[in-house]
């Protein structure tokens, strides 16, 4: 998908102040106002394992809005491979990329 920019807009900063200002009753300041373009897989899953080409680095990644609750599972899975050879889940497995990356 394609943005016309990826910078903060007024707008938002605007509509946003004014939904906090609707419940927060405590005085507050903005102090800077940040945008990012978030990147995320098409299957929109979360992905963990050991990097293919440097076996010494793990990848825990993807976890969109779900992360708070599914980080703590998948990490677990990712300390629990290298050290007791117990398998990642197939569908967040980074294996499941090898076939893409493996394109010449």
């Amino acid at each position: 998908m394609e943005f016309e920019h990826t910078g903060p807009t007024e707008e938002f900063r605007i509509k946003t102040e004014s939904n906090l200002k609707e419940w927060l009753k405590l005085p507050y300041t903005v102090t800077a106002h940040f945008a990012a373009t978030r990147p995320a897989t098409l299957e929109r899953r979360p992905f963990a394992g050991i990097h293919p080409l440097y076996p010494s680095i793990g990848i825990l990644n993807g976890m969109g809005t779900k992360g708070c609750s599914l980080a703590p599972y998948f990490a677990n899975q990712l300390c629990r491979h290298p050290v007791y050879g117990e398998p990642i889940t197939p569908e967040a497995d980074v294996k499941r990329f090898t076939r893409v990356l493996s394109r010449s």
